[in-house]
């Protein structure tokens, strides 16, 4: 197959981009009840190291899969790349078609700005003058599609037993607790106690963006007390500050619900007793605009609040040892490319030294 141009390239890209889109936008439309937005949850909380869309996108392409025989199992286990796999010494089997999901596309804005304060686009190339100081700002410039197999794709290397914690009802997680309270003191936040949920007006905790301060009733037991700090701390982080803070009420409680649920399943705490209203009763006239920004928040927050926890918990899409064996096939292939420059180099030398061989162009004559 002859290799493509970059704007063959581009074209099919674009085409792949946009048929993504349309099944994340009927994967959003089929969310309705609140039974609908927690299996999304569930989802979430499987492959959390993953966005929102990504996860949708895995198993809405993996449910398909399975339908076809081409997977044994209706759920994804370990999600990766074919570079990843590769490192963690496992290869794509033939025949498979991997899961297409979209990657973002980065560049960098770069300005100049004089003494005054006042601010300009910097051409490329373009060296500003010794009044100014040069600036760059990162931007999303778009979406690229990039491919996924799941472990059961794949063959080779014996994969490590993945974490599945069980904790006893009423226990909390070794350390969460402590790890949540840092990350928020971090950000300037103070946690308070009050006797009993009379103490708060029958609320379990209130959240004082003002003040900075969350206040939590003190007579739960250390599961639900620390399920509470999330839900603080999930809006601080996605409330405590411009345009989160604008958000109706009704769609805060549901992101902060659901940012607790992920963090909860993940480490192994029960969720059983959690319910969710429907979509329709906070998502709005725009449902799929809303819907697709709360789980693009909720994704995000989970992942600061998981990233920060010393206690057991699960892995998400990637096995245990991904990073350490990514690391290392990049230092072999570093190798590999060096190595093989200097001997070009080398060759290149050699043949520029070579002296030239005689040949024999017949008898002399006198």
């Amino acid at each position: 197959m002859a290799k493509l141009t970059n704007e063959q390239y581009e074209e099919v890209a674009a085409v792949k981009v946009a048929a993504t889109e349309e099944v994340l936008t009927a994967e959003r439309a089929a969310l309705g009840t609140g039974d609908d937005w927690r299996r999304f949850l569930d989802c979430q909380a499987k492959l959390y190291d993953y966005g929102a869309d990504d996860v949708t996108l895995i198993f809405a392409q993996h449910a398909q899969a399975h339908e076809e025989g081409r997977v044994p199992e209706a759920t994804p286990s370990y999600v990766a790349g074919f570079d990843t796999w590769r490192a963690l010494g496992r290869h794509v089997e033939r025949g498979q078609h991997g899961y297409t999901i979209l990657a973002p596309v980065r560049s960098t804005d770069r300005g100049a700005r004089d003494v005054e304060g006042s601010a300009r686009v910097s051409l490329r190339g373009e060296v500003p003058s010794a009044e100014e100081t040069t600036t760059t700002k990162p931007v999303l410039s778009g979406l690229r599609p990039e491919t996924v197999f799941d472990a059961s794709q794949t063959t080779g290397r014996e994969l490590p037993d993945a974490p599945h914690p069980k904790l006893r009802a009423g226990e909390a997680p070794p350390g969460l607790e402590v790890a949540v309270l840092a990350l928020l003191d971090e950000r300037g936040w103070k946690v308070t106690t009050v006797p009993d949920a009379a103490s708060l007006g029958g609320a379990d905790s209130r959240t004082y963006y003002r003040g900075k301060s969350i206040t939590i009733r003190d007579d739960m037991d250390d599961a639900a007390r620390v399920k509470t700090l999330i839900e603080g701390t999930a809006h601080v982080l996605l409330h405590g500050g411009p345009p989160g803070r604008y958000l109706p009420p009704p769609q805060k409680v549901v992101e902060a619900e659901s940012v607790a649920y992920v963090v909860a399943s993940v480490h192994g705490m029960a969720t059983d007793a959690s319910t969710f209203p429907s979509v329709a009763g906070w998502a709005g006239e725009h449902a799929d605009r809303a819907i697709r920004a709360t789980q693009a928040r909720i994704s995000s927050a989970a992942q600061t609040i998981i990233a920060v926890s010393p206690a057991e918990h699960e892995t998400g899409s990637k096995p245990v040892g991904t990073a350490l064996a990514v690391a290392a096939m990049r230092q072999v292939d570093q190798e590999n490319t060096s190595h093989l420059a200097e001997l070009r180099s080398r060759m290149a030398h050699a043949s520029e030294e070579a002296v030239p061989v005689a040949t024999y162009a017949g008898p002399e004559v006198a």
